[in-house]
């Protein structure tokens, strides 16, 4: 189950390409695609390397006017989403 204190990293075996500063995303392990809009690239770039989520939704509040809870709340959604698609998985 994810938290706050939860690290994050992504997951092998995803072939990524920028485009218009959006990121699209090949699984080769599921064959799937996936878009991404602006700031789910910036997740992305930011989860190169392992991250806890609470690190990941402080940087985000650094860089965009968004409210604490509605980071946390979105970033969550976000992260859950990968982590059943295996884009993204916990680390340890």
């Amino acid at each position: 189950m994810l938290k706050a204190n939860s690290t994050i990293k992504r997951s092998e075996g995803i072939v990524q390409a920028e485009i218009d500063g959006e990121t699209v995303m090949m699984s080769i392990e599921n064959g799937a695609y996936y878009g991404l809009d602006v700031v789910a690239s910036r997740i992305w770039e930011l989860v190169e390397t392992p991250k806890s989520v609470e690190a990941l939704c402080e940087q985000l509040q650094e860089e965009y006017e968004v409210e604490e809870s509605q980071c946390q709340e979105d970033v969550f959604k976000f992260l859950n989403d990968m982590i059943e698609h295996n884009v993204i998985q916990l680390d340890g």
